[in-house]
């Protein structure tokens, strides 16, 4: 009797603790499942002289979030805004920065509405690979 008593309680004990970690695992995992992914690109624009930079920001939910700009440089091409992409797509700001420019910077948060306290931080760089000049 005592043995299955004890059985009993460890079966308990058991369950009660795969509960409660499948409980946590479950925000864990919402949380996870908003994401944004950031990929860089530049084209020299020999027309003018300028790297034109394509940040590509894919938002790899399923719920549109608000992005905040926090942080883009070169100061005197910085951009001023983002687009905000639907559950799932790719969005695109452009920005144009001096030929003779080192490189661009973007810092950005991404908030979700719907989930409170739910956010993301990208921040991801383009290095000029060479001097951008007029043709």
């Amino acid at each position: 009797m005592k043995l299955r008593i004890i059985a009993a309680a460890v079966l308990g004990a058991v369950t009660a603790l795969s509960a409660a970690a499948t409980a946590q695992a479950a925000p864990a995992q919402a949380a996870a499942a908003r994401t944004f992914t950031t990929e860089v690109s530049g084209t020299c624009d020999t027309g003018t002289g300028e790297w034109v930079v394509d940040w590509a920001i894919t938002n790899q939910s399923d719920t549109t979030a608000l992005l905040i700009l926090m942080q883009s440089t070169p100061a005197e091409a910085a951009l001023t805004s983002l687009p905000s992409p639907q559950g799932g797509a790719t969005a695109h700001a452009i920005q144009r920065i001096p030929g003779d420019s080192a490189g661009a910077h973007l810092t950005y948060i991404a908030v979700w509405t719907d989930f409170p306290g739910g956010s993301w931080q990208s921040s991801t760089d383009f290095t000029a690979p060479s001097l951008c000049e007029r043709a």
